[in-house]
């Protein structure tokens, strides 16, 4: 199997766990009470779920960098919006725009790192190969010409 099938894989496998919690009714954050305790746990939840996304698709959603992190940023929002309607079935659960735009905001941030951590790694990438005497215009091998 794939590396990215079995990234997908644990994708499907977390938005089903996501479900799973969300059926428990009158569940609350574990932890000490404090405010917007709820929203910080949505946000961590769905920072998870956007560095999976990311790490499931990858580049591969477009060329274009903007696009790519869009597309995981509306996928991540439609989970969370699923499962806040969801929520709204379920005793002791109540649907919130809040907790869905925390939703969002981590699915950004969750995505955001994994993309940014791999934009360094292929900026760094130049600098490795000219390390190795792979750079600018030399094949893997090739010694430099000679100027006279």
């Amino acid at each position: 199997m794939s590396r990215n099938r079995r990234s997908l894989l644990l994708v499907a496998g977390y938005v089903l766990l996501i479900f799973i919690v969300s059926s428990i009714p009158s569940l609350t954050a574990p932890g000490p009470d404090f405010v917007s305790k709820d929203k910080i746990a949505h946000l961590i939840e769905y920072s998870v779920l956007g560095a999976l996304l990311f790490k499931g698709i990858g580049w591969s959603a477009s060329r274009s960098r903007t696009a790519t992190f869009g597309f995981i940023i509306a996928v991540g929002a439609s989970i969370g919006g699923l499962d806040e309607i969801y929520q709204s079935y379920v005793p002791g659960r109540v649907m919130s725009i809040y907790d869905w735009s925390a939703d969002t905001l981590g699915a950004a941030l969750g995505s955001g790192v994994f993309i940014f951590t791999a934009l360094g790694n292929r900026a760094g990438e130049p600098r490795r190969a000219a390390e190795k005497g792979e750079g600018a215009g030399r094949s893997p091998g090739r010694s430099p010409k000679k100027v006279q």
